[in-house]
């Protein structure tokens, strides 16, 4: 699977370039308002409780500054990405002891036709080990832009 293809399940509604949250708790809750509202979701409280319940069993924030919170959930009917940025950086328990600046949510339904969820998700740990994309990834002015330095256009 490359990039492209991971892209598809993602919109500019699902993209925060500027996240507020600047602990664990209260970035999740951005991140599933961020969903909620992108994806039109009837129960985010849903969400919310997979991604806590996920969280819970060891952090999602693999470093260096970036955290792919997921799960899946009979709340969504097809695999959806959000991307978040913090430019403040976020204390989301990461392995390294560092900020979080770059998060990469994945939701799906438990029946995933084709294990999309998990390429999708190896993908993108894979993708952004780059330390010229992260930088690009911070920099990028839009929901374009963020795509194109995915992209490595």
């Amino acid at each position: 699977m490359d990039i492209a293809d991971v892209l598809k399940h993602t919109s500019s509604e699902l993209f925060l370039p500027d996240l507020q949250a600047t602990d664990k708790e209260s970035a999740i809750q951005e991140l599933v308002s961020g969903l909620s509202s992108g994806m039109n979701i009837q129960n985010p409280d849903t969400i919310l409780q997979m991604l806590q319940s996920r969280e819970s069993l060891g952090s999602t924030a693999v470093g260096p500054g970036i955290a792919f919170p997921h799960g899946r959930t009979l709340a969504v009917q097809q695999l959806s990405i959000l991307m978040a940025r913090s430019t403040k950086g976020v204390d989301f328990d990461s392995e390294d002891g560092g900020p979080t600046h770059l998060f990469f949510v994945l939701i799906a339904p438990p029946q995933d036709m084709g294990h999309q969820y998990i390429k999708s998700l190896a993908t993108l740990i894979d993708s952004v080990q780059d330390t010229d994309l992260r930088d690009k990834l911070m920099a990028a002015d839009n929901y374009e832009a963020f795509c194109a330095a995915l992209k490595g256009e």
